[in-house]
């Protein structure tokens, strides 16, 4: 399945790259949209972490990881968080606020008020034309599968691994 990304976020074909597109360089360096199936199990790996490290070793594997862009369960996926207009990957200030102030603090906040159902709209807006959710439009990110090599390939769960890919 061919997805293409658009970096200007209009109907134009300027900043457009396809995967089946000749400029394979540019392909390369941009990558494919993450699927909405690969960005649940990035979540959940980056939830398992923080839950049985009780936070500790989430944000010591985050901060190692942050100014590459990526999260310890978005790493593991094979995938990178860029800036939507340029489509290059985000530094650990980016990757702090988006993380740390934006789906930890603010979701925690909202959360009480709204009886957790922040989590379920902000991931309803996964199945947008952009496959951006709130906190991808907050901060002006989408999420890039720069690699096969996912925990699920190297763990070999085909099952897993055709669903993430459909």
């Amino acid at each position: 399945m061919n997805r293409i990304i658009n970096l200007h976020g209009d109907d134009s074909s300027k900043g457009k790259v396809d995967a089946s597109s000749n400029n394979l360089r540019e392909v390369a360096a941009i990558g494919q949209l993450a699927t909405p199936q690969s960005r649940l199990i990035a979540l959940l790996i980056d939830a398992l972490i923080f839950g049985l490290g009780f936070g500790v070793v989430w944000l010591i594997w985050f901060a190692y990881l942050a100014d590459r862009g990526t999260t310890p369960g978005h790493h593991l996926m094979g995938q990178v968080i860029v800036e939507a207009s340029t489509g290059e990957s985000f530094g650990w200030k980016k990757m702090a606020v988006r993380e740390i102030l934006i789906k930890g603090v603010l979701h925690w906040i909202l959360g009480g008020f709204l009886f957790m159902i922040n989590y379920v709209v902000d991931g309803a807006f996964i199945f947008t034309k952009k496959e951006q959710t709130i906190h991808d439009m907050m901060i002006g990110s989408q999420v890039i599968q720069r690699s096969d090599k996912t925990i699920i390939r190297k763990l070999k769960v085909d099952e897993v691994d055709d669903w993430l890919n459909k």
